[in-house]
């Protein structure tokens, strides 16, 4: 039994602790609980770090992708402002002859405000009706003709002025809105602007060279016609026709006034002598011709 028992004696127990409250036992006891504690408190540390980095590295990662997405948002959104300005750049290049954008500052013009402008503008069709147009399409023309006769020009200006407008002006869409004749003096005042179309003709009278202008506000002759008649008699007529296009502005006046103010004479019945307007666009904001 002796035996037994001292081969299962601890190895820190010799032969001469062998007591059960020995102090020399005690003492290593808790010298290896305080190692053991020691390794558990070094292992707990270094879990507690390995945790740390862990999570820190999952923020890490997740800081990453939101940044990832941020950027892809981002872009995005960059994407579908410059689609906007586009499709808003070409809308306005493809429509312009109906809409007339206007600007904006620190802010483009909406490309949805754009299409609602532009629907409304074309609704031209009545409720309940098939195929017809709420109305037609105008044009903006005046003809003025000869009086009949003879017509000397007005003296000292030399303007011709015995005109009157053709039947078929009282007939059409045209009024005084868009062009007014002063018979006292002859001349036309235009009311509307834009690009017109301008001709004019006089059946003159007499050799020698005849030749007249075609007179914007009785200063700037923006059409001249001449003719050397020095081989006709007298009483020989030549007709000088011009024709132009030019932009007019509102209130603008047109007169014929021969280049001579004496000793002039003209044919001035309808088919002889006239001159007229054909109103063909528009000048928006940017100066382009558009379509009336």
């Amino acid at each position: 039994m002796d035996h037994e028992s001292q081969s299962l004696k601890p190895a820190f127990v010799t032969d001469h602790c062998i007591r059960e409250n020995c102090p020399n036992c005690v003492h290593l006891q808790r010298r290896y609980c305080v190692y053991l504690c020691a390794m558990c408190a070094v292992f707990a540390f270094i879990n507690m770090v390995a945790l740390i980095y862990i999570l820190g590295q999952q923020n890490a990662n997740a800081e990453s992708d939101i940044l990832n997405q941020l950027h892809v948002l981002q872009a995005r959104i960059e994407n579908l402002e410059a689609i906007n300005n586009r499709g808003l750049s070409v809308a306005t290049e493809l429509h312009d002859d109906s809409v007339d954008l206007p600007a904006k500052e620190g802010n483009d013009f909406p490309l949805s405000e754009f299409l609602k402008e532009r629907r409304v503008k074309r609704r031209v069709f009545k409720k309940g009706s098939k195929g017809k147009r709420r109305h037609k399409p105008k044009i903006d023309a005046v003809h003025i003709e000869g009086t009949g006769g003879e017509s000397y020009p007005a003296f000292p200006r030399g303007t011709f002025h015995k005109w009157e407008y053709a039947d078929w002006f009282f007939k059409s869409i045209a009024d005084d809105k868009h062009f007014k004749l002063h018979f006292g003096n002859g001349t036309l005042e235009v009311m509307q602007p834009g690009l017109y179309l301008l001709y004019s003709q006089i059946t003159l009278k007499g050799n020698g060279t005849q030749g007249y202008h075609v007179m914007r506000n009785d200063k700037d002759p923006i059409l001249a016609c001449y003719s050397n008649n020095m081989m006709l008699h007298e009483e020989d007529k030549t007709s000088c026709f011009t024709m132009g296009m030019f932009k007019l502005d509102k209130r603008d006046i047109i007169s014929v006034k021969h280049i001579s103010t004496s000793g002039v004479r003209a044919v001035f019945t309808s088919n002889a002598s006239f001159f007229g307007l054909v109103r063909l666009g528009r000048f928006n904001k940017r100066g382009v011709v558009l379509a009336v």
